[in-house]
């Protein structure tokens, strides 16, 4: 039987594992230090909880790369309410760069992950290490020898104990680069994040996967203090049926629950109501943040407003969750105050006065007014790669609202599994409810917010505009603005309406805004905050470029239009590039120089000859260029020679040969023909008059070609000889 036991003094990194693929087995631990089950060799071995741990730590599709970096969540195997937060540095190397061949070794590549488990939410810090600890291991040749990864265990642990009283905030936020994901996801990077705050079912879909962990945590980073002080229950839930993938804590409470009736005998509370109650002190009390993040006096002024949230909470539980919304219906009746905002709603739409007041707001620390939103708590999980055996966790009752990565294509055919759809390469967002969709349309003034952000973040300045901190401030200032809007009794319609009322109004029924409402700042708090939307101002032509470039890419009608049109200028310029490609070979092949380029060119006045005489230099000249012109399927049954041009019916059976001297320059010239197919004939038909005219034309110059100055004659002596065949 598997024993687990919690480490006694608890280092930042708990194990550091090797994790390989076996062509029989599968995905397998190959190494453990320290053991992930204690008492064993730490190989082929993990604890019921993480049973799927080495499906995370080698990712579905990793064959077809590399190298890959992994960021997951699992829950603690020894605390319901704490998580514990893995990188993964995946690596496939060919067997020739092994010195050591080992006979499970059966393929081509070799395809292994170096993977760390921490008690602290750094990803970044970790990758920037583990990285290379993963490519000093491979590049031994030999996995047998594993010294290296227990000084790598032990030599980190030392840099982060250094670092426990102190913990500067930047180790949270390393190598999620928000410039990356501004970049390309521009304005649908404030969708991201409001889509966060509604606390809905969100699937992310990517390969290689580094690029969508980074963006699952990229956007929690944005919200103020949540990687810090929010992250604790990120893979944390009581499902209702006992699910292999997770941890049971059932066992571990009511042994607790009996050892505490035990040592007090007065309580009379029956011990079944123990584990409940139990964990209800977990989720409240903030000891297991303390551990987590070493500042005390932080986690004092949070506590206590907790605490004090909790207290006016107890008495009645449905007056918590209506206080909000009742609020916000009081403050629209509030007497007097739409008339004492309407003068400060008119704004000028001045760049620098707009970045005046969100700079305003950037200023406020995050912990005056309460920060962090609770986004990930109590049932409401973030994982940033799951993998396949996890499935089924998602449709547990218990499990209220998720963001996950995946790389199986299985996530996107179960459409019941996600309210939104994310896909990382295309910047997309596919949203299949419909009050949704409203919800997650940007206003005017959010598209001027994004856009004022894209500026700055094109052209960044080291540690001002543009850099990973500047936008972590700017959307700091976004959602002070926003709380202010959805709390502050003199809010009109029009600041909801600057923020979306429809996303307003979903948020305020969510569970992290309920919970901060709470613990929020007194009111006198607020009044010192500028009012409204900090981009709020008078509609420009540029705001109105935003808007309808962002309709046309975002709504479903603008995605119809651009399909249409994309849809007919590929047929139209398909159709026009074929007729010019024809034109211009039938015109080519007109027009090309003969091999000849010494003969005279004649002139027009030869063709014009009514005698068909002139000197003999003009005769070979007119020879030289002499065009073979044949008509099928004409009646007229005369042999024609105009001007250097023959003229054949070819529906006449005795057709006179033409002049002897003319032919035989004709054939002393290079020849070139031109079919003119059905398309001449519908033009023959259409034109019954031009055709009459032609074969009229035709029999008078069989009989000595007077007057035969018209264009054919003109243009056959200006063009280069070849043979014109009209069917």
């Amino acid at each position: 039987m598997e024993r687990t036991s919690e480490p006694e003094n608890k280092p930042p990194i708990l194990h550091i594992l090797v994790v390989g693929f076996h062509h029989k087995l599968g995905c397998q631990v190959e190494f453990s230090h320290p053991p992930l089950v204690s008492g064993s060799t730490g190989r082929h071995e993990c604890p019921s909880g993480w049973k799927y741990l080495p499906t995370l730590a080698l990712p579905d599709g990793s064959h077809n790369f590399v190298e890959d970096t992994v960021f997951f969540n699992l829950p603690s195997l020894f605390e319901p309410a704490e998580s514990i937060y893995g990188v993964s540095c995946y690596r496939q190397i060919p067997v020739e760069r092994l010195k050591i061949r080992t006979a499970d070794v059966t393929r081509s590549t070799v395809q292994k992950s170096v993977c760390i488990l921490a008690r602290l939410p750094i990803y970044g810090y970790i990758e920037v290490k583990l990285s290379l600890i993963a490519d000093a291991f491979f590049d031994q040749g030999d996995f047998s020898c594993t010294e290296l990864l227990v000084k790598a265990y032990q030599q980190l642990n030392a840099c982060l104990l250094d670092d426990e009283s102190r913990r500067p905030l930047r180790h949270f936020h390393v190598g999620l680069s928000l410039r990356e994901i501004v970049l390309h996801w521009r304005h649908k990077t404030l969708m991201l994040f409001k889509l966060l705050l509604l606390q809905r079912r969100v699937v992310c879909f990517g390969s290689p996967v580094r690029g969508m962990c980074v963006l699952i945590l990229g956007m929690a980073s944005l919200v103020p203090r949540l990687l810090e002080k929010g992250f604790q229950e990120v893979a944390c839930v009581r499902t209702s049926r006992p699910l292999s993938p997770m941890p049971d804590f059932t066992d571990s409470l009511q042994r607790e629950a009996q050892a505490e009736a035990k040592l007090g005998a007065a309580i009379s509370s029956p011990s079944a109501g123990a584990p409940s109650a139990l964990l209800e002190e977990q989720k409240l009390t903030p000891d297991s943040a303390t551990a987590l993040e070493g500042e005390a006096e932080e986690l004092a002024l949070v506590s206590s407003a907790a605490s004090v949230g909790e207290e006016q909470g107890s008495g009645d539980d449905t007056s918590s969750h209506s206080t909000p919304n009742s609020q916000s219906q009081d403050s629209s009746n509030f007497p007097g105050s739409s008339n004492e905002r309407s003068i400060s709603l008119t704004r000028e739409a001045s760049v620098d006065t707009l970045a005046s007041n969100l700079a305003a707001l950037c200023l406020v620390n995050p912990d005056e007014y309460r920060a962090p939103v609770s986004i990930f708590a109590s049932g409401n999980l973030c994982l940033p790669y799951l993998s396949l055996p996890y499935m089924d966790l998602l449709s547990d009752p218990m499990v209220l609202s998720y963001i996950i990565g995946t790389s199986n294509v299985l996530f996107q055919q179960k459409r019941q599994l996600a309210d939104v759809l994310v896909g990382i390469e295309a910047a997309s967002l596919d949203a299949h409810d419909p009050e949704l969709r409203r919800q997650l349309v940007l206003s005017t003034e959010d598209l001027r917010y994004m856009d004022y952000i894209m500026k700055h973040v094109q052209a960044p300045k080291e540690d001002a505009e543009g850099s990973e901190y500047w936008i972590r401030e700017q959307f700091q200032g976004y959602i002070l603005a926003l709380l202010r809007t959805a709390v502050a009794p003199d809010v009109t319609p029009k600041d909801n309406d600057h923020f979306n009322s429809h996303f307003m109004a979903a948020f305020k029924r969510t569970q992290c805004f309920q919970e901060w409402y709470d613990v929020r700042p007194d009111p006198d708090f607020f009044d010192a905050l500028p009012a409204g939307h900090p981009f709020a101002g008078t509609l420009s032509v540029a705001d109105m470029k935003l808007k309808l470039a962002q309709t046309m890419q975002n709504s479903e009608s603008g995605r119809k239009i651009n399909q249409a049109v994309n849809n007919t200028s590929r047929a139209v310029g398909g159709a026009i590039s074929q007729a010019k490609g024809a034109i211009s070979s039938w015109w080519s092949s007109i027009t090309t120089q003969p091999t000849n380029a010494n003969a005279a060119t004649p002139t027009a006045n030869n063709s014009n000859d009514p005698e068909g005489g002139g000197g003999e230099a003009n005769e070979g000249a007119a020879a030289a260029h002499e065009i073979s012109v044949t008509f099928q399927n004409h009646k007229n049954g005369d042999d024609l020679d105009v001007a250097g041009v023959s003229i054949h019916l070819s529906g006449q059976d005795d057709a006179p040969e033409s002049h002897e001297s003319r032919d035989l320059a004709w054939r002393q010239q290079p020849q070139g023909i031109v079919e003119i197919g059905h398309e001449a004939e519908l033009l023959d038909k259409n034109q019954p008059q031009a055709e009459s005219k032609i074969s009229a034309t035709s029999q008078q110059q069989a009989g000595g070609r007077p007057g035969c100055s018209g264009d054919m004659a003109t243009s056959a002596v200006e063009h280069s000889s070849g043979d014109v065949f009209i069917v």
